[in-house]
C-alpha cells in the first residue's frame, strides 16, 4: 500500500510539474508571437514613411528648384506614394489593436492632416512632407519603447 501511495504521489508531482511547465511554455509563445507580429506591424509603417518622404522630397525639390520630373520616373513615385500610403491608412486603421496608444495617435493625426484649401502646391507638399517627418520620428521613438524585450522570469532569476 505504501509503495502505491508513493506512485500515486510521484503521479500528481509529474502532472502539476508537466501543466505548470505547458503552461509557462504556452503564454511564453503566445508573448513572443505577439511581440513578432508588433515589430512587422512598425516595420511595415516606418518603411512606407520612408517611401512617403522620399514621394514629397522628390516633388517637393522638383517644385521649389522649378524643374519637371522625368514621366517614368513620377510613375515609379506615384507607384510608390499608393503602395505606402495605403501601407499607412490600414496601419492607422489597426493602429488601437498593435501600436501604442502614442503610435496610434501619431498616425491618425497624420492621416487627419488638413491642407488650406487655398494653399499652393509647393505648400500642400510641404505641409505633407513635415507631417510625414513628424509621424516617422513618433513612430520611431514609440518602436524603441514598445518593443524593448521584457525579461522572462527565468532570466529575471538567473
Amino acid at each position: 500500500m505504501d509503495i502505491f501511495l508513493e506512485i500515486l504521489k510521484l503521479g500528481a508531482v509529474g502532472l502539476v510539474a508537466g501543466l505548470f511547465s505547458s503552461y509557462l511554455a504556452n503564454r511564453d509563445y503566445r508573448s513572443r508571437k505577439w511581440w513578432a507580429l508588433r515589430v512587422a506591424a512598425y516595420q511595415t509603417a516606418i518603411e512606407s514613411f520612408s517611401d512617403l518622404i522620399y514621394y514629397y522630397d522628390r516633388h517637393y525639390n522638383a517644385t521649389i528648384k522649378s524643374y519637371e520630373l522625368p514621366d517614368d520616373f513620377k510613375k515609379k513615385l506615384d507607384e510608390h506614394w499608393e503602395t505606402s500610403f495605403n501601407k499607412i491608412r490600414k496601419s492607422a486603421d489597426s493602429g488601437a489593436f498593435l501600436f501604442s496608444a502614442r503610435a496610434n495617435a501619431a498616425l491618425k493625426e497624420f492621416m487627419n492632416l488638413d491642407d488650406d484649401p487655398n494653399a499652393t502646391y509647393d505648400e500642400h507638399l510641404d505641409n505633407q512632407l513635415s507631417g510625414a517627418k513628424k509621424c516617422l520620428k513618433e513612430l520611431v521613438e514609440c518602436s524603441k519603447t514598445d518593443l524593448k524585450l521584457k525579461l522572462s522570469l527565468f532570466e529575471r532569476i538567473a
